[in-house]
């Protein structure tokens, strides 16, 4: 067992087992969801190799996916494997806060680096600019969700939409009851 991680499509996963082509199949912080090295589920590769294969087929160029994943294959993303992974961080923040990440400080405190996107996420959820504004959602239930901080800078953030299996932090959770 590894130690826990948020991947490239922000999920919390950890080590899980290599599958038949020898790459590492993560699972996420439920303990059953199987993802590829980049964080994406079966469904979600399968679901854009069909799209990406019906558009080759009337002769279109396939609509880039939302995602850095380029996996074809979803070898071992389906497999049953008894994983008992170590206990997950009780958060997101929490995880970025234990790997000693990139930090800014904010007025909630310090936010940390969303993996290789330019987003710091603060204790209470809230998302960050490089220069500490706070970002706005400006986009409903698009994916990418795409951030910006409206009239204060020119930064643009675009995050993988995700529910997020973890819970967050207990101040957090009695600052947004």
């Amino acid at each position: 067992m590894g130690k826990w991680q948020l991947t490239p499509s922000l999920r919390v996963a950890t080590f899980s087992h290599i599958n038949k082509g020898g790459q590492e199949v993560l699972v996420e912080s439920d303990g059953r969801t199987k993802l590829c090295r980049h964080g994406e589920t079966a469904a979600s590769i399968r679901s854009w190799a069909l799209l990406e294969a019906r558009a080759r087929a009337r002769g279109l160029t396939p609509q880039p996916r939302n995602s850095p994943c380029d996996c074809c294959r979803t070898l071992g993303l389906q497999t049953m494997v008894d994983t008992r992974p170590p206990s997950p961080p009780p958060s997101v923040y929490d995880l970025l806060a234990a790997s000693d990440g990139e930090a800014i400080v904010v007025p909630e405190g310090k936010a940390y680096r969303l993996g290789a996107h330019d987003g710091y996420l603060a204790a209470n959820g809230s998302v960050y600019c490089v220069h500490g504004h706070r970002l706005q959602t400006r986009t409903r239930a698009k994916r990418p969700c795409v951030l910006t901080a409206p009239g204060r800078c020119k930064c643009r953030v675009e995050l993988p939409r995700r529910r997020p299996h973890l819970t967050m932090t207990a101040e957090a959770a009695a600052e947004a009851a």
